[in-house]
């Protein structure tokens, strides 16, 4: 196999993994903060925005093209490496899973303790009925050291290309994808794939003489396909929904136009990994510093602790002065007893659950506004992430500090 490794990590790459992150953070705030019925309300006199829904739709799109390129850059960095460290990584997540958990068990005492007008709960076992991602990180990590990098390393530059399109082949038809999610391998055969394909293009850079426009146009068709693809599927849900004018809503147009495995979406993710391998920025090491801070961004978000939060009064938009008119309100914050109930529009608007209430943002005040409100959420939340992990390395300097003898003994005693 080909060798060309460099040891240093250039922040173009750590600025991919920011902005990675960043999109995760989109993702999940569309999935788990929005009332996609909301924006599929349709009556007689008047359809549906399709700009919101596309807006909406792409912006879904972001969280797997962040999951891929994160997968992209592991096999890019690690893919010939003959002695993996799995340790480190993993008993680096393991603390910031842990100590994040307790310190936002604590958040949430505090909350109800000085009567704050937040809520929340937290549990300390997080770091093993949540965050997929990590786990499935780490496996990947842990594969490609006893398994894949080995097998990689054997194949020269035609058969490590033919392995990458046998297995976009094994992915892109439904029946044989199927037979993976049946046996619930799909993500593991997925993260195979990205890892290898990072990995072949770091070796044997195969995109090296296509011009910058052309990456560019890639990623631009990949947005119009979507955005072609989600017209067609909504407009046949609004069929269905004039067969039956009874119903009050038309099922939910929000789907998952293009998934992870599709070659279209793949040549997408490498289009955005190539145009960042290309940037030339050197060494920054605020970027840097803030890209080690990403997996504590996603622990903090993808956690119980802010799935939970709820606040007291009115949403969070109408406290903010965006929104005048209140659609939701919590009533308790209390978790066993709290509810939310419509106080406006009750037969035309579907309740929303959470505080953040960005559904009628966008409704109420268009994809603009709708926009830089999810943009200024997702920085607040990527900056509470980053604010958590100088807590949590705070802490590990504290315990060192304090346990640095007995570690150090309990390592000779190891050796």
């Amino acid at each position: 196999m080909k060798e060309k490794i460099t040891k240093k990590r250039e922040s173009n790459f750590e600025l991919l993994r920011i902005l990675a992150m960043l999109g995760i953070i989109v993702y999940h705030l569309v999935i788990h903060h929005s009332d996609y019925n909301r924006f599929a309300l349709v009556n007689l006199d008047g359809k549906s925005n399709f700009y919101h829904l596309e807006t909406i739709q792409i912006m879904y799109t972001f969280g797997q093209i962040g999951n891929t390129l994160f997968i992209l850059i592991t096999g890019y960095f690690l893919i010939g490496k003959k002695n993996i460290n799995v340790l480190k990584p993993g008993v680096k997540l393991l603390n910031r899973s842990y100590l994040l958990a307790i310190i936002l068990m604590g958040v949430s005492y505090l909350f109800g303790k000085f009567q704050i007008p937040l809520s929340s709960n937290s549990d300390i076992h997080m770091a093993l009925k949540g965050w997929w991602f990590i786990g499935y990180y780490i496996f990947i990590i842990i594969f490609a050291k006893y398994v894949l990098n080995d097998f990689l390393d054997r194949l020269d530059k035609k058969s490590y290309l033919n392995f990458i399109l046998i297995m976009t082949f094994l992915l892109s038809f439904m029946e044989i994808f199927n037979v993976l999610t049946n046996l619930k391998i799909q993500n593991f055969v997925i993260g195979i794939l990205v890892y290898s394909i990072g990995g072949f293009i770091r070796l044997y850079n195969p995109l090296q003489k296509v011009k910058t426009i052309n990456l560019l146009l890639c990623i631009v068709s990949f947005v119009a396909i979507q955005i072609i693809q989600y017209k067609v599927n909504l407009n046949t849900n609004l069929n269905e929904f004039y067969k039956e004018p009874s119903a009050l809503f038309v099922k939910s147009p929000f789907i998952n136009v293009l998934w992870s495995p599709s070659i279209l979406f793949m040549i997408c993710s490498v289009s955005i990994f190539e145009l960042f391998s290309r940037l030339k920025i050197g060494s920054i090491r605020l970027i840097n510093s803030v890209s080690a801070a990403t997996f504590t961004v996603y622990l903090f978000h993808e956690s119980y602790f802010f799935r939970k939060i709820q606040i007291k009064g009115i949403p969070l938009p109408n406290r903010l002065g965006i929104l005048k008119e209140v659609s939701t309100k919590i009533m308790d914050s209390d978790l066993m007893k709290g509810s939310t109930v419509p106080i406006d529009n009750a037969e035309d608007w579907i309740n929303l659950q959470d505080f953040l209430n960005i559904s009628q943002v966008f409704q109420d005040r268009g994809v603009k506004l709708g926009l830089f409100y999810m943009m200024m959420l997702t920085v607040a939340i990527f900056t509470v992430g980053i604010f958590f992990e100088l807590i949590i390395k705070f802490i590990n300097k504290l315990f060192k500090s304090i346990f640095y003898s007995d570690f150090k003994e309990m390592k000779k005693s190891l050796e």
